[in-house]
C-alpha cells in the first residue's frame, strides 16, 4: 500500500496541472515517481529535464539501461526496477544479465564497454564514489563525456528508486517488478 496516492489530475492546483498537462501534451513520463513530484511542479519539471537528457546522452540506450537496473537494484526500487528491466530488454540487455544484476551477482560480459560500465555503476551505487583505478579504467573506456553521463545515470536512477520506495509507489501490472531477495 502506497504512503501517499499519486496526485490525480483532478486534484492539483492550477501550477501542479499547468505542469502536468505540459508534460502529457509532449508525451512525457507521468507515472511512478513522477506521481509524486508532482506535488512540487519545479521538482517534476527538473526531473523531466533530466530524464530527457539521460535517455538522449552519451552513453547509448544498452550501457545506460545497465547502468540504470544497477543503480535501481542497489536501492531496491520495486517500481523502478519492473520499468528499467523492461527498457533494458528492450535495448537488448539479455535475461541473463538482468538475472544476474537482480540476484546480486557478477554477470558474464564479453563487451568491455558492458563491463567497465557495470563495474562502475556497482562501485557508484555501493561507494558513491569511483576508486582513481575505476575512474581511470572508464574514462580511458569511455571518454570524459560518457563516464560523466554514467555517473549522473547511476545518481539520477538512485534517487527514483529512493523516491520509489519511500513513498512505496506500486509496480505496474504491465511491468512487475520481482527482486531478489
Amino acid at each position: 500500500m502506497a504512503r501517499i496516492n499519486p496526485l490525480m489530475r483532478e486534484d492539483m492546483d492550477d501550477e501542479q496541472a499547468e505542469a502536468f498537462d505540459e508534460v502529457a501534451a509532449r508525451g512525457g513520463r507521468l507515472g511512478g515517481p513522477n506521481g509524486i513530484y508532482i506535488r512540487v511542479p519545479e521538482l517534476f519539471h527538473l526531473n523531466q529535464e533530466m530524464g530527457d537528457y539521460l535517455r538522449a546522452n552519451h552513453l547509448n540506450p544498452r550501457l545506460r539501461q545497465l547502468a540504470a537496473i544497477v543503480a535501481v537494484r542497489r536501492w531496491n526500487g520495486a517500481y523502478a526496477w519492473g520499468a528499467q528491466t523492461r527498457d533494458a530488454l528492450n535495448a537488448g540487455i539479455p535475461t541473463d544479465i538482468i538475472d544476474a544484476v537482480n540476484a546480486r551477482e557478477t554477470p558474464d560480459l564479453d563487451d568491455a564497454d558492458d563491463r567497465v560500465v557495470y563495474d562502475a555503476a556497482v562501485e557508484l551505487a555501493d561507494t558513491g564514489a569511483l576508486s582513481d583505478a575505476s575512474f581511470e579504467a572508464a574514462k580511458a573506456q569511455l571518454g570524459f563525456n560518457t563516464l560523466l553521463d554514467l555517473i549522473a545515470t547511476v545518481g539520477f536512477y538512485a534517487a527514483v528508486s529512493m523516491t520509489v520506495s519511500v513513498f512505496e509507489v506500486e509496480p505496474r501490472a504491465e511491468f512487475p517488478s520481482i527482486l531478489a531477495p
